[in-house]
């Protein structure tokens, strides 16, 4: 018989190739066949990464907790514990126990860079930047604390600190991404002075490196923006279509668009007014289903049961309240899907969020959007943006009833008739309370729109980005509506 060592060993080797279902079932069945043997916290620990990967959130919590039975003071099994409960929205949890991780431990980096970037998110900016300044007397070298701090606190970087970024660049062993923060920036540092043509050299830099810092995940994602789903849209055959399902009396709201839009604004608007409403943020759950199972370039069909059974098992894993019918979206991507969306959810309702295209365009390029392949290039970024407008024609057509267009400009101008259109097409109850959104102490953004947001809403500058206009120049023939 294979004793404990050897298997955890071997779950190490399978944890180390990504084979994770193979790593739960060969810890599980070791489990339910070894009664009378006390489990190391190191099995324990093994199934957590196993389930952590494979978005099995329930379960990983489970055994995070059975390590910590074990030992009550694993600061590791305290910081991820804190991770799961800020998924699940718990955020009073999150605190509590990233505080007791920091606590047995002042010197885990990870931990203390986690608390900062919590606190950065709830709008508790003094605690964050004490907590980034701590990861920085850790970590000197590390480029992207600089980065998040100089969010936070727009006189952090002085001269003397960009001239140490400077040699950071040039004479330490960076990586792409750390190069990529750096050179944003050099950028941002630039932008102050208005040396602009500066600032563009060192934004094409920075976007360079941050491609490169995930360039395999990102040339396949950017092919799938590209060539894949911008083919497919319009045309998708659905398999098992739904006779009863469990999803059909949900009213979610989803919120589409461009990034850099107002998006993190609306958001904030309807999940502050008299009625609760849940948002799962970012939560890429449609994205995640299909592209994932139909990144064929020859695959058209959906299987309904399928998507419908995978969002069944992320509500379970989030612990979302199925009685509470009302939730908001944030996956800005999901126009690809409005087909898909309103199978499995017949009273869906989408907020597209616009605002002047050049405008957005280049407020999009002049942030480090690191997750989103297609943000790196003005060309790609252009590429699209055109398929978007493609793609929202069509589904305006179709749908007229289900899309209401928010514009950034009216609702800086305008924010209570705005604000109450948005809640008239969404059936809520409107009050002056929504708009003090920004005082709200539960409010967590994690989105580059954070510390913006925060100060309420400002007045629209309409020629804030004039000075970029010259990256779009060489476009204005290829696309009708730069003009």
């Amino acid at each position: 018989m294979i004793n404990q060592l050897e298997i955890i060993q071997k779950a190490t080797f399978l944890l180390e190739n990504k084979n994770y279902v193979e790593v739960k079932n060969l810890l599980l069945n070791f489990i339910k066949n070894s009664k009378n043997i006390k489990i190391d916290i190191k099995l324990y620990y093994s199934l957590y990464i196993a389930f952590d990967r494979l978005k099995e959130i329930k379960n990983a919590k489970k055994y995070l907790e059975k390590c910590l039975k074990i030992n009550e003071k694993n600061y590791v099994v305290l910081n991820n514990l804190a991770n799961i409960f800020l998924k699940e929205g718990n955020l009073a949890k999150a605190e509590e126990f990233y505080l007791k991780s920091f606590k047995l431990k002042k010197d885990y980096l990870i931990v203390i860079i986690n608390i900062a970037i919590f606190y950065q998110n709830t709008g508790n900016l003094k605690s964050s930047k004490d907590f980034y300044l701590k990861a920085i007397e850790l970590s000197p070298e590390r480029i992207s604390i600089y980065f998040n701090l100089s969010r936070i606190d727009k006189n952090f970087l002085d001269d003397k600190k960009i001239e140490y970024l400077l040699s950071l660049m040039k004479n330490k062993k960076q990586e792409p991404a750390e190069m990529s923060y750096g050179y944003f920036l050099l950028a941002e540092n630039e932008r102050k002075k208005k040396n602009f043509y500066l600032e563009i050299d060192y934004l094409e830099k920075a976007n360079k490196y941050s491609f490169e810092s995930m360039k395999e995940i990102n040339k396949k994602t950017l092919n799938y923006w590209k060539r894949i789903i911008t083919k497919k849209y319009n045309s998708f055959e659905f398999d098992n279509p739904l006779k009863s399902s469990e999803l059909k009396n949900y009213k979610p709201i989803f919120i589409i668009g461009l990034p850099r839009s107002g998006s993190t604004i609306i958001e904030a608007l309807l999940t502050s007014g008299n009625q609760k409403i849940i948002s799962l943020g970012e939560s890429n759950i449609f994205n995640g289903i299909i592209a994932k199972n139909f990144s064929d370039e020859n695959k058209d069909n959906i299987n309904l049961q399928f998507v419908e059974n995978k969002i069944l098992e992320i509500f379970d894993n989030i612990n979302l309240n199925k009685k509470n019918n009302l939730f908001v979206d944030k996956s800005l991507e999901n126009f690809f899907y409005i087909d898909v969306i309103l199978k499995i959810f017949p009273n869906a309702i989408f907020i597209n969020t616009t605002r002047n295209i050049k405008d957005n365009i280049i407020a999009i390029y002049k942030q480090s959007l690191t997750k989103l392949s297609w943000t790196h290039s003005i060309k790609d970024i252009l590429n699209y943006t055109d398929n978007y407008f493609k793609i929202m024609e069509y589904y305006e057509k179709k749908y007229p009833k289900k899309i209401c267009n928010i514009k950034l400009e009216e609702l800086t101008f305008n924010i209570i008739e705005t604000s109450k259109k948005l809640y008239a097409f969404c059936n809520l109850e409107w009050s002056e309370n929504i708009l003090n959104f920004y005082n709200r102490e539960d409010l967590l953004i994690s989105t580059a729109s954070n510390i913006q947001i925060r100060g309420g809403i400002e007045r629209y500058d309409k020629k804030k980005y004039e000075p970029y206009k010259e990256l779009l120049k060489d476009y204005l023939n290829e696309y009708k509506w730069l003009n």
